[in-house]
């Protein structure tokens, strides 16, 4: 009797997923970092000076590149709350934003070896992208994991 218990409140946490889900569509799914992605593609065609100002505010200059680093980090943070739901599994949005991160490695790397389709992917600012998304992929997965432990070990 008490197995089935437990079955229930399992059944339940998969359940409410389930609604959450519906809820929020299929753009729930999509990881931030394509967003960002999307975004640098398109500054490296629309800014040819990365680090031209693009916004002076009271004396404080602040290139294309760096808000979008801002954004970045922002969106980072995001994803991370996004995974921290207590009862729902994430483990999906979690490979998503691992696969985004995989993505973005390898066209850096492939950049790096010079590969010329992809040289808008070899500076230091798509670097610093890619360290913050692989980053906040590592966190995520934490703490997804430890989302779903105390879910399991509190039924």
């Amino acid at each position: 009797m008490a197995a089935d218990v437990g079955h229930v409140d399992a059944a339940a946490v998969v359940g409410s997923d389930r609604v959450r889900r519906r809820r929020s569509g299929l753009l729930s799914y999509v990881p931030g970092f394509v967003f960002i992605l999307a975004l640098y593609i398109i500054g490296k065609f629309v800014f040819t000076d990365p680090r031209a100002t693009l916004i002076d505010f009271a004396g404080y200059k602040l290139a294309w590149v760096e808000v979008l680093l801002l954004a970045a980090a922002i969106v980072a943070m995001a994803e991370q709350v996004k995974v921290a739901k207590p009862g729902v599994n994430n483990t999906t949005e979690v490979l998503l934003m691992g696969a985004i991160a995989i993505i973005q490695l390898l066209l850096f790397a492939l950049a790096a070896a010079k590969v010329q389709v992809l040289g808008i992917f070899d500076n230091t600012e798509f670097l610093m992208l890619t360290l913050i998304n692989l980053a906040q992929t590592a966190v995520a997965y934490q703490i997804n994991s430890a989302t779903l432990m105390r879910t399991i070990s509190s039924s």
